[in-house]
């Protein structure tokens, strides 16, 4: 008998990290176009799609984080998963990758420019692109990581809904709460891209991913009900390809996207895929990765060629992320949240029947 995509999810045997994993590598294919500056059809929205889903994933997992965390330790848990790796990714742009780009060109690195990538971008909200003195001879020039700029958006949606499930009305029906927010945001978005004329991209961003952040809540609220079969995921692939092709998906394809990245996700797989999770590095990364291999010459290689470069070279860099800096930081969640205490964790079953792998996996959230 098939089980609920609650239970799918919660089993450590699940393909999600591999779905996050090829969103990534989706990300690096959209950029590739305008990061080599290649002529001729291009699949830049691929980019998009991909940044879209990972919103998707997020809101169904941070969701899920929430109910069963009070308020403080769930922002910190959420501070540990994202900060620490992303500061990191600047100071190695700032101190390695720039130092690198200015000798391939044959340019003065502005120190002062280096340290202000870091210290300008260290709140999340990226205001300087470039450092300068480098990537003055490239397609893109002066924007060493144009993915970074999501990382914000992904912060206020992890308020967003860390403050609206302290409400206990809200906690007690989310079922009902989380898929009326989504509906509220599907509604204004269009709203405020026609009626309303609103030109702030932060907020038209913020509209877009927010959406597709809540979307994945509100599939996280059924999904204790919800029992994904192959139908509903190829289903969805079907809506989601015929709303692209009208041009409707990027305003309402949240939910297809939603069921179809879920039902992957859903299928069971070996172990390596839930504990290694390589795209969030892969993420922070890539970009600069391209954009020293520009310098490099391998433009002239072609899109495919080039892109599966950026992956091989990526991938080691996303591993030292996770092994040096996102693991080990996930680490001092018990500072902050007396579950994940040593002396606290329990051995075998918990008080309502709770196996020892779902202790590990809330321990791990």
């Amino acid at each position: 008998m098939a089980t609920t995509l609650r239970e799918r999810l919660g089993d450590r045997h699940n393909r999600l990290n591999a779905v996050r994993l090829v969103l990534a590598s989706a990300v690096i294919l959209g950029h590739a176009w305008p990061l080599t500056g290649a002529d001729g059809p291009s699949l830049e929205v691929l980019s998009d799609v991909a940044v879209n889903g990972f919103f998707v994933l997020s809101g169904y997992l941070i969701a899920e984080s929430r109910v069963r965390t009070s308020l403080v330790p769930y922002l910190w848990r959420r501070f540990l998963r994202i900060y620490p790796a992303f500061l990191v990714s600047l100071l190695v742009v700032s101190a390695l990758f720039a130092p690198l780009a200015a000798a391939l060109e044959g340019t003065s690195l502005d120190l002062a420019s280096a340290a202000g990538f870091v210290l300008n971008n260290g709140d999340l909200r990226i205001s300087q692109w470039g450092i300068d003195g480098t990537l003055t001879r490239v397609p893109a020039p002066d924007s060493w990581n144009g993915s970074l700029w999501t990382l914000f958006h992904e912060a206020l949606a992890y308020v967003l809904i860390g403050l609206v499930l302290s409400l206990a009305v809200a906690a007690r029906h989310a079922r009902w709460v989380l898929p009326a927010l989504f509906l509220v945001v599907l509604v204004l978005r269009p709203l405020a891209e026609g009626p309303l004329d609103v030109t702030s991209h932060l907020w038209l961003n913020g509209a877009r991913l927010v959406g597709y952040f809540l979307a994945g809540a509100a599939v996280w609220a059924w999904a204790g009900t919800w029992r994904p079969t192959w139908v509903h995921t190829a289903g969805a692939a079907v809506v989601y390809a015929v709303l692209t092709d009208l041009g409707w998906a990027d305003l309402y394809g949240q939910l297809p996207l939603a069921v179809l990245l879920l039902g992957l996700g859903a299928a069971p797989s070996g172990n390596w895929t839930t504990r290694t999770d390589l795209s969030y590095g892969v993420y922070i990364y890539a970009y600069p990765v391209q954009q020293l291999l520009v310098l490099l010459g391998t433009a002239s290689w072609g899109v495919a060629a080039n892109s599966l470069l950026v992956v091989l070279l990526t991938l080691p860099l996303a591993l030292l992320s996770w092994t040096l800096v996102e693991r080990p930081a996930l680490k001092a969640k018990a500072w902050l949240d007396p579950r994940d205490r040593p002396d606290r964790r329990v051995p075998s079953t918990g008080a309502e029947g709770t196996s020892a792998p779902a202790v590990e996996r809330r321990r791990r959230a």
